[in-house]
């Protein structure tokens, strides 16, 4: 940070590094020098007629402030920027402070990998990003100009959304109607993390999606692989106006995210069965004359195996073998004890928050007693103010077999429950061990075959119920880890 304090805008934030951006206009990583953290700067000439507009739609999109959205902390509609404290530059400026992420775009994110992502994990991560929009739109506030640069992921892989009132102002929207615009956007965003491609034209670093002749929708399943109709069909439906609101196209991607699920459990069931394969011979007769021959063999097969087994075993009175048993199984079938798991250590698990949620109360959940429990901290809104959710995160010690989980909630909570190796799991890409329903208070969960990990996660998801204060909490009123 040589030389951070060397230029310094209007007064506070002193200029770093310029950052590389498909903007028009340059952006800094600035030290804000009252709170002593970085930020991003964005800095327009006033005499740039552009920065009315920029001023006007940034103002408007700090309203939203919701976790999920790289927030605005400052607009400063007329700035200078002095230099070593000698006297001010005669540029003025438009400046936009937004917060400073550590983390990677989706088009660089794409690029590093060399690949797409998994579909269940791309419909995941786009129900996401709808669901950052839904609550932007509620608040009046579309993006209307959604890029791979756009979304931004975190080192622990949250999702992020970048560039609202910006990108607009400063490149200009896709269109003035806001919420049609973000519904093709969405479909966009889901098209190049299937295919790796933008399916209009170059973006960012990202090739353009090649369809037949060039003109026309182009298909994800046109320029990938494997790509299965209904994810053609959500994609048209984004972009030819089927879908009025963002909901809609919400419950649309709850429906391809059941559906790709059932395939999975298919392909899952195909690859773990028994294999057979039957070749059927070159013959130019009747199916119903193959069908025949198929039968008699059976039924010839059945026989003998018939004749064998009488004639080896009762073929005299006299025989030495008197009774028939059945051989052992070569492989033994394991099986839950029952037996409840020792917790060693039960913490508060809150990436999207500061682990303060009511730490001191976590072992209510472990105490044996129903009538005490752990809860979160009190929200104003059952959406938990934009968090996706807070947890208890329970240390078995070791990594155990685990066969069941019981759980009482508080009244009206909703939870995922995940069993992994992780202090620190990536709940896009790890699998449930169960679901709990706001119907559920006291639920008692099974796994076969068992699953295997250190740490039980209890995930609080919203919508919180709310509390005879008005305010929402949700908690856990006891668990018992079986093994």
């Amino acid at each position: 940070m040589s030389g951070v304090t060397d230029r310094v805008f209007a007064g506070r934030y002193a200029l770093d590094v310029q950052v590389s951006s498909s903007l028009s206009s340059p952006i800094w990583r600035a030290m804000d020098l009252s709170l002593k953290r970085w930020v991003n700067l964005i800095l327009l000439p006033t005499s740039d007629l552009r920065s009315v507009k920029l001023l006007q739609e940034c103002q408007n999109a700090a309203a939203n402030d919701r976790r999920d959205v790289v927030s605005i902390l400052d607009v400063i509609s007329d700035g200078k920027i002095s230099s070593g404290g000698a006297t001010d530059l005669p540029d003025r400026y438009v400046g936009i402070v937004a917060e400073w992420l550590e983390g990677e775009t989706l088009d660089r994110l794409l690029v590093r990998r060399g690949e797409v992502f998994p579909i269940d994990q791309a419909i995941k991560q786009i129900g996401t990003i709808a669901n950052t929009l839904m609550h932007a739109h509620s608040l009046n506030v579309s993006h209307r100009r959604l890029r791979p640069h756009n979304v931004i992921f975190s080192p622990g892989q949250e999702v992020r959304l970048a560039g609202f009132g910006v990108d607009s102002a400063l490149l200009g929207p896709d269109s003035n109607d806001g919420v049609s615009q973000d519904i093709k956007g969405v479909g966009q965003l889901l098209f190049v993390m299937i295919t790796g491609m933008w399916p209009l034209g170059s973006v960012d670093s990202l090739p353009a999606a090649l369809g037949s002749g060039g003109t026309g929708l182009v298909l994800p399943s046109q320029v990938h692989g494997g790509i299965r109709p209904y994810l053609d069909r959500l994609y048209q439906q984004t972009q030819d106006g089927t879908f009025l609101n963002m909901r809609q196209l919400l419950n649309a991607l709850s429906v391809g995210e059941a559906e790709e699920s059932e395939s999975l459990q298919n392909r899952v069931s195909r690859l773990t069965s028994t294999s057979v394969t039957w070749t059927p011979p070159q013959s130019t007769q009747p199916r119903r004359l193959r069908s025949t021959v198929i039968a008699g063999l059976f039924v010839f097969l059945f026989g003998w195996l018939g004749w064998q087994l009488l004639t080896s075993n009762f073929h005299r009175l006299d025989s030495g073998i008197a009774n028939l048993t059945s051989p052992l199984p070569s492989d033994q079938i394991s099986q839950g004890t029952g037996a409840v798991a020792e917790i060693d250590k039960v913490t508060i698990y809150d990436p999207l928050g500061d682990n303060t949620e009511n730490e001191e109360q976590v072992l209510l959940a472990i105490d044996g007693d129903k009538e005490t429990a752990w809860t979160t901290d009190s929200y104003r809104q059952a959406d938990m103010s934009g968090k996706a959710g807070v947890g208890l995160l329970l240390d078995l010690g070791v990594a155990r077999d685990v066969y069941g989980i019981d759980i009482d909630l508080l009244s009206g909570n909703t939870a995922e429950i995940y069993v992994v190796n992780s202090a620190e799991p990536d709940l896009a890409t790890e699998t449930k061990f169960a679901d709990v329903g706001p119907n559920e208070i006291s639920s008692s969960l099974g796994a076969s075959p068992a699953v295997s990990g250190r740490f039980v996660l209890i995930w609080i998801t919203p919508d919180l119920p709310r509390t005879e204060s008005g305010e929402f909490q949700g908690g856990v009123s006891e668990v018992k880890v079986r093994l």
